[in-house]
């Protein structure tokens, strides 16, 4: 006959007593930490679209990301973390472009703290903003994964919003290009030190030249968009004919994902390069041949 007594086991009768006593203990905490704004009551539960937070500093700058804030020190921590740049004069037709932390000399990769006395504000970005499409562009192009259950689910783009980007990504080369072929037809226009014929054999180079750099930014755009070498080739072919003569000037800014910004500013600076090269050509005075010596007696 067993003499254990499973009533009188102290073991059960602990968790017993523990299975009645915690439920009381824990929800005075729970009700505590709500109070003190250490939860915020809008990302529960688990499921629901994502919350993005913009930290606006004192000194004007905006950083967008998930913000961690328990309330408990003097910092905030962002996750994945993007920024403004000063895109003033660009052909994107928007004043700021938006950049994607992590990219930098020192590679961060542990999120952002953030002093809490450099913050003006924190506020909500709203998922259908042009920051947040630019965004969840960016995380298309990286394949990143939206989750399945989160705290804070990262919303993805879908093919529609890629398309918007592409063609807006289009739109902005061409209308760099116009502006470049432009600058090469008023320089035309001046009275030159070279003679016409050399004039427009220079302005034929640099023509050529430019819709090369067209043709190569269409095809580094089809290669971000995760097309193959052999594709993105066969993409920009095809494209940049139609591009041609096309000013694209009354429409309005698109915020680029910054990868796909990034493939618009070197073409507008390689557009530059070969601009300016040629513009040297055109306006450099040709050096006078110095007259040899006569010889004396």
């Amino acid at each position: 006959m067993s003499l254990y007594d499973p009533e009188r086991d102290r073991v059960r009768i602990a968790g017993r007593w523990l299975r009645w006593f915690l439920p009381w203990i824990a929800l005075p905490a729970l009700f505590g930490v709500f109070v003190s704004a250490n939860i915020d009551v809008h990302s529960l539960p688990l499921f629901g679209p994502e919350r993005m937070s913009a930290v606006l500093f004192l000194d004007g700058q905006a950083y967008f990301g998930h913000l961690d804030d328990s309330g408990e020190s003097g910092t905030l921590l962002l996750r994945d973390v993007y920024y403004f740049k000063n895109s003033e004069g660009g052909v994107t037709g928007v004043p700021v472009g938006v950049v994607r932390r992590g990219t930098e000399a020192h590679e961060p990769a542990d999120g952002m703290r953030i002093n809490r006395d450099r913050i003006l504000a924190v506020e909500r970005v709203g998922l259908g903003s042009a920051v947040a499409q630019a965004i969840q562009v960016q995380r298309e192009l990286l394949q990143a994964s939206p989750g399945t259950v989160s705290l804070n689910r990262t919303t993805v783009a879908g093919a529609a919003a890629v398309a918007a980007q592409r063609v807006a990504a289009e739109h902005d080369i061409a209308r760099a290009w116009t502006a470049a072929a432009e600058q090469l037809r008023k320089i035309n226009d001046l009275v030159l030190p070279v003679s016409k014929t050399e004039a427009q054999t220079i302005t034929d180079k640099a023509m050529t030249d430019l819709r090369t750099v067209r043709r190569n930014a269409l095809a580094a755009l089809g290669g971000q968009l995760g097309m193959s070498a052999a594709d993105a080739d066969v993409y920009a072919r095809a494209t940049d004919p139609s591009l041609e003569g096309q000013s694209f000037a009354n429409e309005a800014g698109v915020l680029l994902a910054p990868d796909i910004d990034v493939i618009v500013t070197r073409a507008t600076q390689f557009y530059a390069e070969v601009g300016d090269a040629a513009a040297k050509q055109l306006t450099q005075p040709k050096a006078t041949p110095t007259p040899s010596p006569s010889p004396k007696p």
